[in-house]
Order: structure tokens, then sequence, then C-alpha cells
């Protein structure tokens, strides 16, 4: 009993730490998601921004000449070739006051690129340090970007739109997520593998020290001899029975018994003969107790008897009596033919006594 209630909690234990492994694994999984997630958002937005730039960057060095030379025609077909990229809304080509040379913009229901001539003006952003300037409108980015080959001529002006997802870097994401998903999960799994292997070697380390345990505690409060609980028992053994009777309402009748003659047998037979009496006198007493009594040996041929259950002192007789003639039937030990009796003393709780040492 005593080993199942330490193995019980210790699967206990293991269960919790399990659990509290798996809360944290999963904790950490969305973390590191999420977290992916937004950096991969985060890349994304870059990535793009800087596809703009390097966009605009080239568009201007392309319509450098055309603004030059006021060539109308071939500055709308530059622009025709950057609107090819699908995610641009549209481009306009102004001069430095803002005047508009060219707009080409996408029509939201066919996908087709038209030219507008109905923007004739619009204002460009103030010069600065850097070539352009990048403007964020709800789902879209305006892009300003100066035409500069060596001296400022305009700007070029190119919306596009940014709620558009890039297969590449999307797929890249999902990729990312789903390693980091497999990498916990394998992570978790040999966790949960390497705590079961702790969790075995931790129970059988356990029952082996339990079952050790168990054995000197035999050896300390059972007799070697006779097999039967010894003084060091005796306390204990006194206290539960007393605890029982009082929970009941039964009487606990505890006998002290003696064989009577035993040194003579020691004297004539040898105390081999004599232990070999023990045993069997105690093996007798056993047989004729019910599996609630108990018998314990104090030293030599003295034993205590634990009768409780009793529901009064008449009952008590038989009990005794049946002890008294299983002890003086004639024992063969080694051949000889051994006859002796036993006194017995008794003390019944509560009538008696209310504590083990009354």
């Amino acid at each position: 009993m005593r080993t199942e209630d330490r193995m019980s909690t210790t699967n206990s234990v293991f269960t919790k730490i399990i659990i509290w492994f798996s809360v944290l694994g999963v904790v950490l999984l969305s973390a590191s998601s999420l977290w992916t997630y937004y950096t991969l958002n985060q890349l994304i937005q870059v990535t793009q921004e800087r596809r703009e730039i390097a966009l605009g960057k080239g568009l201007a060095l392309a319509i450098g000449d055309s603004i030059v030379t006021r060539n109308y025609a071939q500055l709308e077909v530059d622009l025709r070739y950057v609107m090819g990229n699908e995610t641009i809304h549209s481009v306009i080509a102004t001069d430095l006051d803002g005047d508009v040379l060219a707009t080409l913009e996408r029509k939201p229901d066919s996908n087709e690129t038209v030219a507008n001539f109905s923007i004739r003006k619009i204002t460009p952003p103030e010069r600065v340090t850097d070539q352009y300037q990048m403007q964020k409108q709800g789902g879209r980015s305006i892009l300003w970007y100066e035409v500069n080959p060596g001296v400022p001529l305009g700007w070029v002006r190119i919306e596009s739109y940014t709620d558009l997802d890039d297969v590449l870097l999307e797929n890249l994401q999902l990729n990312i997520m789903l390693s980091i998903a497999i990498l916990f999960v394998g992570l978790f799994g040999v966790s949960i593998v390497l705590f079961y292997r702790a969790k075995k070697m931790t129970q059988n380390t356990e029952r082996q020290l339990l079952k050790h345990n168990e054995t000197l505690y035999d050896v300390a409060h059972i007799d070697a001899l006779t097999q039967v609980p010894n003084r060091l028992a005796l306390n204990s053994l006194m206290q539960d029975a007393m605890l029982s009777s009082s929970e009941r309402g039964h009487l606990l009748a505890v006998c002290f018994l003696d064989l009577d003659c035993f040194k003579e047998v020691n004297d004539l037979h040898g105390h081999e003969c004599g232990d070999k009496l023990l045993i069997a006198a105690a093996r007798r007493m056993k047989k004729v107790i019910r599996d609630s009594d108990t018998v314990v040996r104090l030293a030599g041929d003295e034993f205590i008897l634990l009768l409780g259950g009793i529901q009064q002192e008449d009952d008590l007789d038989a009990s005794i009596g049946r002890i008294l003639n299983a002890v003086a039937s004639n024992f063969m030990i080694d051949g000889a033919n051994i006859a002796i009796s036993a006194s017995v003393g008794v003390s019944v709780f509560p009538t008696d006594g209310l504590l083990a040492n009354d």
C-alpha cells in the first residue's frame, strides 16, 4: 500500500510537469509564430519600398532625355513600360513646377492602362536631401522620385498598391512559420520522450528504494524466528487496534500469553528444538485467530495477542479458549512428541484502561 501511494504521487508530479511543459510549449510556439509573422510583414514592407525606390530611380534615369528634348511620345512609352507591373496604380511625370507632362493609370475594373489628360498640374514635394519621398495613404504607397541626371528636371510620381501579396515573400513567410512549427513539434516530442524515460527511471528507482525501505521496516518490526510482529511494532499495532475499536464501539482484548515449561523443553531437547516449538506455536495461534487479530512476540516464549471486534466480554472466553487449546495440543518436533501449555493474562480496552500503557 505504501508503495502504491508513493507511485501514484510520482505519477501525479510527472503528469503536472508534462501539462505545464505542454502549456509552455504552446505559448512559446504561439509567441514565436506571432513574432515571425510580424518580422516577415516588416520584411515584406521594406522589400516593397526598396523595390519601388529602385523602380523610381530607374524610371527617373530613363525619362531624363525625354523631358529635356520634350519627346512626350517616348516619355509615355517609358511610363507604359513601367505600368507592366500590376502592383502600380498610376505613374505621372512632371516638371519642377508640378506641371504634368504625362499620366498613365490603371482602370480598376478592366486592369487596362490608359492615359489621363485631365490632370494638368499637381503639387510636388519640397526638395530634400534624398532624391525621393515615400507616402502611405490607406492601401496605397506614393513615391516621389526626382528626375535629376545632373540638373533637376522634374519629378516621377508612382502610386502602388500595398495590399497586394507578393507570392515569393508570402511563400517565404509560410515556409519559415512551418519550419518553426515543425522544429517546436519535434523538440516537444523529444522532450516528452525524455520526460517519459526519466519518469520510468525515477519510478523504477523509487520502487526499488521503497522495496528496500519496506524490507528494512520488516526486518526491524518482524520477528526473524516466528515471522510475527515484534516488540517494536507492538505500540503502533495497539494504537491502531484501539482506534478501530473506539470508532466501531467494540472491545479490544490485550492478552499476555506465556508458554509453560518452555525452559524444560530447551534443557531437555536443546535450543534448536525450542526455536522450532516457538515457530509452531506462533503458527497455531495465527490459525485460530481472525485476520483482524494480531500475534506479537515480545521475547523468549512471551507473546501479546490483540483481539478486537469483541461485542461483549463473554465472547472473549471462547476466543481465548481456542488459543489455549491450540497451544496445548501436542507438538511433533524432530520426532519428539512435546506437550506444553500456556498461561494468559487479559486486559480489556476501554474497560481496564484508555491508554496503551495503562
